[in-house]
């Protein structure tokens, strides 16, 4: 057992402890790990995928009680164990997977001369059960402030600097203010230098506590970043597919949305917004030298919030529009780039350009627009902030004249005005930048409101082995905005190491079959059973490990020939990369190729034929030894000495085996027992192979609408 393997192990063990049913497959859904790669330092999210609380930490074993058990602790030579309890003579009942998964007793000073002093703490999470809501609903943790709550510490701090660097520029106008009224009128040299030190020290701290302030925010949101970043991705590839989003680029748009909300969680955004209520300090400080000085300040304030409030509507609608113009144009060159080569073929190349250019001058105008009123706002705020330092030099002097002011009140006020109302006449800036990044939010809403495969109150059923039985009982599917049923109360069985063809013409119904016995889609009526069980009821990826699928448009990814084939078990042995090229017929080419299994593969398989694409496919299916093999025309593209090489190398390997095979060619039917002709999403006809393709011949098998 790897020692991936064996952390997942313990932290399964301990969920099923505290009655939280987890699988290997579900604790690592998702992760960037795979299951004998898997590190300690996933261990927490891993816990939260189950819904468990976990904490990691350094701690002597000796200090451990009862009170923190069962919990997993770290062995040297990348071993782990979990400490299940310790009785009242110190021995500790230990659980080691990687000896054989058998628990022994050993003392805490034996425990202590293995382990590393780093233990994982888990807790389950408390969950209301529906009958005690009463109709009400439960606060869910929000994808974003969730993440911005576990770094409230990192911003208290800040808060607390903010604070302290607000009362450290008081010193500058408190010290020109005595200058003028003390110093300068009696000669105090000697007061001068002792006020001169302490408004150095004063700038000295103030700068410490500026940096320190900028590291915390910019460190916080690396941290926010990596976090979130993370987050969206995994639930990218965690949603239904019922969800997934019709425009690819639009959507891709949209996740770099995202950018707006980092770049508001960085120093130079939240440096502006948290000065603003230290505002006051400055206005109380005001008000104590004099209050009269405050009415200008006040109404500048008043004008500067109200030109504030009355552009918001406006420059929101404007970035709304921005924005989702640019999902468009992002969407005409995700299209443009995957269509290339068809639309060089059909001479289409204006049509994505008129697209692009429209989408581009709309968008170009609308930026426009946006930044023009954005640019008036901020030069309008410029300009009430200049009009509030005229009006107090105006107001002090009168002050002054009437004895209720000094010189020096009178500087220390202008200096203490451009203080208060500075962080205000930003707000148009930050106006913008909190547009885009609400925007932004409210895409990114959206995508973390669609049902993923795995969720939190969902419990899954653990199998050891899948035998392969399927049944579909009135099954009914209606791809997301098809307006039509691609099934229609389709209803087979197929026992385990049968091997069954599927027949149908163009649209049948025959590929959505295999979707749904693969639970890539969720049927909208009728149930699927695997094994006997409600396919709802099995994990996911523990249930598409057991199952090798060869779909029916095949997708490559960037990378080697060997990443490509070993796609979900990166660590397969050679000899078993070697045997599944067999299989597939490649074990030639790539034996021609000079860099064999390292030769490069292009961004979706660009860089080799469609037939070579399928065959690709097919050891990939092959590779990780399944039980269960689901093929939709797994020769599609190849030629016919390829073709029977691959259906002969199949014959021998589907004994034992449940097969199904959706194909439009006769010689794919010879891996088949038994035959299933699918017409308009219902089943017309099923039964053994011969007789099936004899009354197909004679025009026996009528057509579903017949």
């Amino acid at each position: 057992m790897s020692p991936g393997v064996a952390l997942v192990t313990c932290l399964k063990r301990i969920a099923h402890h505290h009655r939280t049913p987890a699988t290997l497959q579900s604790l690592t859904a998702g992760l960037p790990t795979t299951l004998d790669e898997f590190t300690p330092d996933l261990l927490m999210r891993a816990a939260k995928r189950a819904g468990l609380r976990a904490r990691l930490q350094k701690l002597d074993v000796e200090a451990l009680g009862e009170g923190f058990l069962p919990a997993l602790i770290l062995l040297a030579d990348s071993g782990c164990g979990v400490i299940e309890s310790i009785d009242a003579e110190g021995l500790v009942t230990l659980y080691e997977p990687q000896h054989g998964e058998v628990t022994r007793l050993i003392s805490k000073a034996q425990l202590t001369a293995i382990a590393t002093g780093t233990v994982l703490f888990v807790r389950p999470k408390f969950r209301l059960l529906e009958s005690s809501l009463g109709g009400l609903g439960v606060h869910k943790e929000h994808w974003f402030w969730s993440v911005m709550a576990e770094h409230k510490t990192l911003y208290r701090d800040v808060l607390v600097a903010s604070f302290f660097v607000n009362i450290l520029a008081l010193s500058v106008p408190i010290f020109t203010m005595n200058v003028y009224d003390r110093v300068v009128p009696n000669a105090a040299f000697e007061t001068l230098w002792v006020l001169a030190f302490g408004v150095f020290v004063a700038l000295i701290a103030d700068l410490i506590l500026r940096i320190v302030r900028g590291y915390f925010l910019d460190y916080a949101a690396r941290r926010i970043d990596i976090t979130l970043s993370a987050s969206i991705l995994e639930k990218t590839l965690g949603m239904r597919l019922e969800f997934k989003p019709a425009s690819v680029g639009s959507f891709a748009s949209n996740l770099r949305s995202f950018e707006f909300l980092r770049d508001f969680t960085t120093s130079a955004t939240l440096t502006g917004l948290i000065d603003i209520p230290f505002a006051l300090i400055f206005l109380l400080v005001i008000a104590w030298i004099s209050p009269t000085m405050l009415l200008p300040i006040l109404v500048g304030l008043a004008v500067l919030l109200s030109i504030t409030l009355f552009v918001r509507p406006r420059l929101e609608k404007l970035t709304e529009t921005s924005y989702a113009a640019g999902a468009q144009r992002n969407s005409t060159l995700i299209e443009s780039l995957s269509g290339l080569e068809t639309l060089k073929a059909m001479g289409a190349e204006s049509i994505m350009q008129r697209q692009w250019e429209d989408a581009t001058r709309f968008l170009a105008s609308q930026n426009l627009r946006s930044r023009s009123l954005n640019l008036k706002l901020t030069q309008t705020s410029s300009t009430v902030q200049r009009f509030v330092q005229l009006s107090v030099i105006v107001v002090g002097v009168y002050l002054i004249s009437d004895g209720a002011l000094s010189m020096g009140g009178l500087i220390a006020c202008m200096m203490l005005s451009t203080r208060a109302v500075s962080p205000f006449a930003k707000l148009g800036s930050l106006l913008a930048q909190f547009q885009n990044a609400e925007v932004a939010m409210k895409s990114l809403d959206a995508l973390f409101a669609t049902p993923s495969e795995y969720k939190d109150e969902k419990a899954f059923i653990s199998r050891d082995k899948f035998q392969g039985s399927f049944e579909f009982k009135n099954v009914s599917f209606e791809y997301p905005s098809a307006g039509i049923n691609s099934l229609n109360q389709t209803s087979f069985k197929l026992k385990a190491g049968e091997h069954i063809a599927v027949l149908g013409r163009v649209g049948s119904g025959k590929s959505t079959i295999a979707k749904l016995a693969l639970g890539l889609f969720e049927a909208t009526g009728g149930e699927i059973r695997v094994d006997g069980v409600d396919i709802r009821q099995l994990d996911p990826r523990e249930y598409r490990g057991a199952v090798g699928y060869i779909p029916q448009d095949v997708t490559l990814f960037t990378g080697s020939l060997r990443d490509n084939i070993a796609l979900a078990r990166p660590a397969i042995t050679d000899a078993q990369l070697i045997k599944a090229a067999e299989r597939a017929g490649i074990a030639d080419w790539v034996n021609r190729h000079p860099l064999g299994f390292d030769m490069p593969i292009s961004e979706r398989g660009d860089s080799v034929s469609g037939g070579q694409r399928k065959c690709i496919a097919v050891a990939r299916a092959l590779v990780t030894e399944p039980s269960i093999l689901i093929m939709d025309e797994p020769t599609g593209g190849t030629d016919q000495s390829t073709e029977r090489a691959i259906i002969e190398n199949l014959k021998t390997y589907i004994e034992g085996r449940t097969l199904i095979v959706i194909t439009h060619r006769n010689s794919l039917l010879t891996l088949a027992d038994r035959i299933l002709v699918v017409d308009s999403g219902k089943v017309v006809a099923d039964g053994k192979r011969d007789a099936v393709i004899a009354a197909l011949r004679e025009g026996k098998i009528g057509r579903a609408d017949a």
